[in-house]
């Protein structure tokens, strides 16, 4: 799902396994790679969202809010026709 916005898929861990993510005292390397499968792609969504995500002081849902895109300009100039 990832594959055409970037090349490296992200650490998506379960929900469930939270605790034991975030534990320090977790050295236990089988345990961590069975945490490290890939994320179920079906409980996840692909949507544009707001440039302002690529800011770490903005930490609120409005980077998690669904935007339109405008129209991308392919051309730098256009043709008569176009105007």
């Amino acid at each position: 799902m990832t594959a055409p916005i970037h090349d490296r898929m992200s650490v998506i861990v379960d929900p469930n396994v939270f605790d034991q993510w975030l534990d320090p005292g977790m050295t236990d390397g089988r345990v961590v790679s069975e945490m490290l499968r890939p994320y179920d792609a079906w409980k996840m969504r692909c949507y544009p969202v707001s440039t302002r995500v690529n800011h770490t002081v903005n930490d609120d849902e409005e980077c998690c809010r669904r935007i339109e895109l405008a129209e991308r300009q392919t051309q730098l100039f256009l043709s008569e026709e176009a105007e």
